[in-house]
């Protein structure tokens, strides 16, 4: 056995005055009744125990021939009665106290959590060591602070218990303190070290949990559902979540096995000092160094000592064990951007398109030497309408999110009507940019407020989003839709319909159609959607962005050929650029290209 690291012992200790600090600031009664519930029936045992000690020895000396005194024995029993009842009422406050703190405290957690998720960078979610950090504190944030705030009001109940029994022993010898010392610290190590081995094992094993949820995940969702079933795939995936579960229940059990070997040999270590302890006790009293009350007095102590000794180390080790769950949860909550804002960032104009400019850009992913870019250069004109084509992994939904700085670049700059992108106050900057991503979100809301949620900072306004519908077509949607745009979609909710990917497209164009941003970004904007429904919208998308930037990814040659320039993207560089009918002209690759989607259609 091992003792804890200071700096883990340290961490532990930082990670419960944070928890308390935290308690205290969300509700200051709600720590206080807590601290005090279970501080009561920490000291009523020791005030029984001598109560019964005074009465013992009333009871001698009546034996022995002395006046019975009454009054003292109404006292004593009133008493009594009166600690019986505060004890139970503790009992109480502390189930009443302790079903709070899991009502309220959760909400707080749930809050903080998830607020820093909404505000970290989106480089964060697409981070494979973050995911692993994110899929911990998912597991534990819910209910492992609970549990440490559990262990550290009732560790300080058993901590007030070990100290009033500790200077009751020592009024009888102060040498025994050091025989439970002595049995107290090994068990202390033992668990404490127990703790460490099952944290381990879970953190090593992070993967293999991040695995088990996304097999889970996969099984359980409709999206994925229908492939698994023409695929016969789930057969593979419930074997693999087998081979996990095997691990897991391999791993545990060697060492649960060897914690209970350990742990026999401890108890009975400890069971051979209180029985050494118990005789000394009685010796003590046939010596006449103590009364006949004091043997009940000081066994009821040891007894009492005993508890608070189990008591402080089970929760001191659970705290200790709880507290390497719960610092994950405090690193996540003081993780830093990465995407650093200016304190007076420089807000440009949000109703008219400004010109882009990418100016020798280089970047490459996080942990990756893999250049995305590689010296880059582009200028858009306000007002223009652009392409950007090339093959899967050339490059272009990167530009995309530099340009919405999600990532910073390695090197070089992007300009906004001459202002470097970094020194932009990104709030304003996002208001003029209205995007419809490749993996658009379908919100599991009424079709309405799907659409409403691309402006989501002014008040609904019903007649905007139905126009934004009919530019993208789904208003066609509403019309086949029950409820029409009081339709709530998807299948999760009571009384949703899902629609088809097509459709989905259309609702999630229509939401980037309401932003009515001076900077269109189109990624694969009718991937999903039938050749002539695509033509009607771009024509659409033509009259809407006459005062507009747009700038339009596709693999859809027949999507881009009305820019007013198309960029042909390749490892990184601009390897053919013109409008339509000059790259047709230079018969390269984008010509070639073109040419084998048009036989498609022939």
């Amino acid at each position: 056995m091992n003792l804890p690291a200071f700096s883990e012992l340290r961490a532990t200790f930082k990670a419960s005055k944070r928890l308390l600090i935290l308690l205290w600031r969300v509700d200051k009664w709600l720590f206080i009744g807590n601290a005090i519930s279970v501080s009561v029936p920490a000291i009523v045992p020791f005030v029984n125990a001598y109560i019964y000690k005074l009465i013992i020895d009333l009871v001698v000396n009546v034996v022995s021939g002395l006046p019975f005194q009454y009054d003292q024995l109404y006292l004593l029993f009133a008493i009594r009665v009166g600690t019986l009842f505060i004890q139970d009422a503790a009992f109480s406050a502390q189930n009443y106290f302790e079903m709070l703190l899991w009502t309220k405290f959760p909400v707080h957690l749930y809050q903080s959590v998830l607020s820093k998720l909404a505000n970290l960078d989106v480089q964060y979610f697409e981070d494979s060591s973050f995911k692993d950090k994110l899929e911990k504190v998912r597991e534990a944030y819910a209910w492992r602070p609970l549990n440490m705030l559990s262990f550290l009001f009732y560790g300080y109940q058993s901590l007030l218990q070990f100290v009033i029994a500790l200077a009751a022993i020592a009024t009888l010898n102060w040498l025994l303190i050091f025989l439970f010392l002595l049995i107290s610290i090994p068990t202390f190590v033992n668990q404490t070290n127990y703790a460490k081995i099952t944290w381990g094992l879970w953190q090593q094993n992070s993967p293999y949990r991040k695995k088990f949820w996304y097999l889970s995940d996969l099984i359980q969702s409709g999206y994925s559902v229908k492939e698994i079933k023409i695929f016969q795939v789930a057969s593979r995936f419930l074997s693999e979540l087998q081979d996990i579960y095997n691990k897991f229940v391999k791993d545990n059990t060697k060492v649960a096995r060897k914690q209970f070997r350990t742990n026999v040999a401890l108890n009975l270590f400890g069971v051979a000092i209180y029985i050494g302890i118990e005789i000394f006790i009685i010796l003590s009293a046939i010596a006449r160094k103590i009364s006949i009350g004091d043997i009940s007095y000081f066994t009821t102590v040891l007894s009492s000592f005993q508890n608070a000794v189990n008591g402080l180390f089970r929760n001191g080790s659970s705290l200790f064990e709880a507290g390497l769950y719960v610092n994950e949860m405090f690193e996540l909550l003081d993780t830093k951007p990465k995407v650093i804002q200016p304190d007076k960032g420089v807000k440009i104009k949000v109703d008219k398109p400004a010109s882009i400019e990418f100016r020798n850009v280089s970047f490459s992913y996080p942990d990756s030497e893999q250049k995305v870019l590689d010296n880059f250069s582009l200028t858009i004109e306000s007002g223009q309408k652009i392409a950007l084509v090339g093959e899967n992994g050339a490059g272009k939904t990167t530009l995309i999110k530099l340009l919405a700085r999600f990532y910073d670049v390695d090197s070089g700059e992007i300009l906004i009507d001459g202002n470097n992108l970094k020194q932009l106050d990104l709030p304003t900057w996002y208001k003029t940019l209205g995007i419809l991503f490749q993996d658009f979100i379908r919100y599991e809301y009424p079709l309405k407020d799907n659409i409403y949620f691309g402006k989501i900072y002014e008040p609904e306004n019903i007649k905007d989003i139905i126009n934004a519908a009919k530019l993208s077509g789904a208003d066609s949607v509403a019309s086949q839709l029950p409820k029409g745009y009081n339709q709530m979609l998807g299948k999760t909710f009571e009384g949703g319909l899902d629609i088809s990917a097509g459709q989905w497209q259309k609702v999630a164009l229509a939401r980037a159609f309401l932003k009515d941003a001076p900077i269109l970004i189109l990624d694969e904007p009718t991937a999903s959607i039938d050749p002539k429904a695509e033509s009607e919208i771009f024509e659409r998308v033509e009259n809407l962005s006459e005062d507009k930037t747009v700038i339009i990814i596709s693999h859809r040659f027949s999507t881009v050929r009305n820019a007013d320039k198309i960029y042909l993207i390749d490892k990184g560089k601009i390897k053919e650029e013109g409008s339509h009918e000059e790259l047709m002209k230079q018969e390269g690759t984008y010509a070639t290209l073109f040419n084998l989607q048009a036989k498609r259609y022939k």
